[in-house]
């Protein structure tokens, strides 16, 4: 098996031994680097001091050894100050040829003719040509001319042969020139000399950037003009160079020295980087050390992951023991790392733990009164577990059921063998068939099933239900039902038509009530009403509550009829129904009775009409139409409300009957059981376009529970004894709806109740307004 990322799987020994190596190798490679990262720098430093010391080494003893030869042209100078001019060739060609390093020696007038040639071998004919040759144009000359010392050319043409050598030239006291060809091997070999084994490549540059000789054999000497590299341009403006330059495709450590009795440059330059042997050699050094290390560790890191692997691998084999089966009382393996024995202690708690729990769930699955058994669906869907009631129910002994196929052991057929695997494949199983207990009887059983993935495995958990009593019951219950359905039906469509004939009723009377709350609006139906309106609700609630009671008992009956019908319950049926029949048609006569006696009663239904008044007028108006009523008792009506000045465009009978039901409540409701009272109507502006109206009583008041809902229709608390509950709905719609305005109430109880109306002065032609400020 192998990880993502194609690493693979390793074992712990092999973690264990890389890790090791990682770890070592990891470290070896931060000390190399810290090493190197410390004495790379100083190796660069130590080489740049130590080049610059060799440099200025080499340049001291090239001037050292080319100072002889500059000498030798001072004294041939001072020589040729003694000797007559005819006698000048001859000094000149002895100088050449006792083993001089000169090759030629010239004596330049001042004007810049030869007059006088030394020559290796003094050919008559060769000094002819030269003498009197014009050299006033060279270099060496005019340089020399223009100094008191010596001057160096190392790409001098030479006069004599045309190639290029060395040229030094002196001026002696005459103002002519002493100009001396010597041989560039001499150069070369006296800086070779002069650099020694030093490890620094050594150019000599002239003025004009040419390398007139190098310590590698001449390797460099007329291959390329440096004049135009930065390194030469710094050397000729005096700066000082950068140590690191870039040239021939490499970098390399440069160092200079300028000689002024030459005129030249000596640059030294060693390779940076790898390519600078000590460096190399550092790297080198420790490349080695992290391979011996790493290789000493190849041979340390098994051995000691083998050691501390060993214990967690007798720990996997008895972890694998275990979860085969195995039970041991032994304790687990244990070694020298407290991890490892840390775990091994868990394991075995958990061990234990697993093996306890495996055996009480085998016991609860034994322990289960319905038979239940698991097969494996991959191997033919033989038996693995039976519990004790499958055992006892199918008559077959576990030990001879387990690994056998239920078509072996003779269960069910072939047939039926395929349904049930049909069934398994969707996961769910409920199938009902017959199934061949052990003694050759035939179990009617409902098998309910499910199929379950564990541990790789696909397993099928399945359990019988025997159903053969149920089925009897419930082919008794079938007989029994044919013979009720016949009354049942009948007695149902009794019922539907009492019902039919209850609803009816019901909508009469809810018409009935629509009709009461209209004529509400005539003082004289007040009374009649009320009695009418408490008269009904007893019969009217009974009425609903038998035929709420005989649905109740036909649903119950129904459901009996689905589960399984008995003869106490189609009793209780007949018995329900015939209460009800009886409680809702003694009901029914009764309302009935009060309806026809409500509907004798005709009164005139005056219509409401829109018109401008004054707000006090109605008010007097309407309280000396009900003083007749207060003439006998002792309550008294107190108004004060302005004659004039509260002009209103509005219904002034809806106002009125809103008053006077206020009024009839305050004596009704407030007054009741009490020897005085005072009524006290109040009336006065508010905002523009706005009057109040308050009509205050010194009764009882309201209780709290029931001034939330003191606007709603039928609410009182003298039904049957003078209320109707209709009478504070009635003013509340019409100051509401009517008239546009606002009704309110605020009492507490003990000491009376305020209501008050906040009006427009111009009621509304269609929809009400909302009076501000209204609570």
């Amino acid at each position: 098996m192998r990880a993502a990322g194609g690493w693979g799987v390793w074992s712990l020994r092999s973690h264990l031994s890389a890790l090791l190596l990682v770890s070592m190798l990891l470290m070896l490679c931060v000390v190399g680097s810290t090493v190197l990262a410390y004495r790379i720098p100083r190796i660069e430093r130590e080489a740049q001091a130590s080049l610059q010391r060799e440099v200025a080494e080499t340049g001291a003893r090239v001037e050292l050894l080319l100072s002889a030869q500059q000498e030798r042209l001072a004294l041939l100078a001072a020589l040729l100050d003694t000797t007559p001019a005819s006698r000048a060739d001859a000094v000149l060609d002895k100088a050449v040829r006792h083993g001089d390093p000169m090759r030629a020696v010239y004596w330049v007038s001042p004007q810049g003719r030869i007059v006088a040639a030394g020559l290796p071998d003094g050919g008559p004919a060769r000094r002819a040509s030269l003498l009197g040759s014009d050299l006033s144009a060279n270099g060496l000359f005019r340089a020399a001319s223009a100094g008191a010392g010596a001057a160096w050319s190392g790409r001098y043409q030479s006069v004599l042969a045309g190639d290029v050598l060395a040229g030094v030239a002196r001026r002696d006291r005459r103002g002519g020139v002493l100009i001396a060809e010597v041989p560039l091997d001499l150069l070369l070999q006296t800086v070779e000399v002069a650099a020694g084994a030093g490890a620094a490549s050594v150019w000599v540059v002239d003025r004009n950037g040419e390398i007139i000789a190098d310590t590698d054999d001449g390797r460099d000497v007329g291959k390329f003009n440096i004049r135009s590299w930065p390194l030469m341009q710094a050397l000729l403006r005096g700066r000082e160079i950068d140590g690191r330059q870039h040239f021939q495709g490499a970098d390399f450590r440069v160092a200079s020295v300028h000689s002024a009795a030459l005129d030249w440059y000596f640059v030294g330059h060693v390779p940076l980087g790898l390519a600078n042997p000590e460096v190399r050699g550092m790297v080198l050094a420790v490349l080695a050390s992290i391979a011996g290390c790493l290789a000493i560790g190849l041979l340390i890191a098994p051995a000691w992951a083998r050691t501390m692997a060993r214990p967690l691998q007798g720990i996997v084999a008895r972890a694998a023991q275990t979860m085969g089966g195995a039970a041991s009382v032994q304790a687990w393996p244990r070694g020298r790392v407290a991890e490892f024995n840390h775990l091994s202690d868990k394991l075995t708690e958990m061990a234990q733990a697993l093996h306890e729990r495996e055996q009480r769930f085998s016991d609860i699955f034994n322990a289960s009164p319905v038979p239940m058994a698991v097969s494996d669906l991959r191997n033919a869907s033989r038996l693995l577990y039976a519990n004790d009631a499958w055992c006892s129910t199918l008559m077959h002994r576990r030990e001879d059921a387990l690994g056998r196929t239920g078509l072996e052991l003779g269960l069910f057929s072939e047939a039926q063998r395929d349904a049930l695997r049909r069934q398994a494949q969707h996961g769910d199983m409920k199938i009902e068939f017959a199934m061949r207990r052990g003694d050759g009887a035939l179990l009617q059983t409902q098998t309910f099933g499910r199929r379950v993935a564990v541990g790789g495995e696909d397993w099928l958990i399945w359990a019988n239900v025997d159903i053969g009593p149920l089925r009897r019951v419930e082919q008794a219950q079938r007989e029994l039902n044919q013979q009720l359905e016949a009354r049942v039906r009948q007695r149902t469509d009794a019922l539907a038509a009492a019902h039919d004939a209850l609803s009816a009723t019901v909508a009469q009377l809810r018409a009935a009530q629509d009709e009461l709350v209209r004529s509400e609006k005539m003082a004289a139906l007040g009374q009649l009403v009320a009695g009418v309106a408490h008269e009904l609700n007893t019969p009217l609630g009974n009425g609903v509550m038998a035929v709420s009671a005989m649905a109740d008992a036909t649903r119950r009956f129904q459901s009996a009829m689905q589960a399984g019908l008995k003869r106490t319950d189609l009793r209780a049926l007949v018995d329900g129904v015939q209460q009800g029949v009886d409680i809702a048609g003694r009901n029914l006569h009764r309302a009935a009775d009060l309806v026809h006696s409500f509907k004798q009663v005709a009164v005139d239904q005056t219509s409401a009409q829109r018109r401008r008044f004054a707000l006090g007028e109605v008010v007097h108006e309407m309280v000396v139409s009900l003083q007749p009523s207060f003439a006998r008792k002792p309550w008294r009506i107190d108004v004060d409300v302005p004659a004039t000045g509260l002009q209103m465009d509005s219904y002034p009978g809806a106002l009125g009957q809103a008053v006077g039901n206020l009024i009839q409540n305050a004596v009704l409701h407030g007054f009741d059981g009490r020897a005085h009272g005072t009524v006290r109507i109040t009336a006065g502006p508010a905002q523009e376009g706005w009057v109040w109206l308050r009509v205050a009583d010194d009764g009882r008041g309201i209780a709290a529970e029931h001034i939330g809902r003191i606007f709603e229709p039928f609410m009182t608390t003298r039904m049957g004894r003078g209320g109707t509950g209709l009478g504070l709905h009635i003013s509340y719609n019409a100051v509401v709806d009517l008239l546009g305005g606002t009704l309110t109430v605020h009492s507490t109880e003990g000491q009376g109740a305020t209501f008050e109306m906040r009006l427009p002065r111009l009621a509304p032609l269609t929809a009400p307004a909302v009076a501000p400020g209204a609570a």
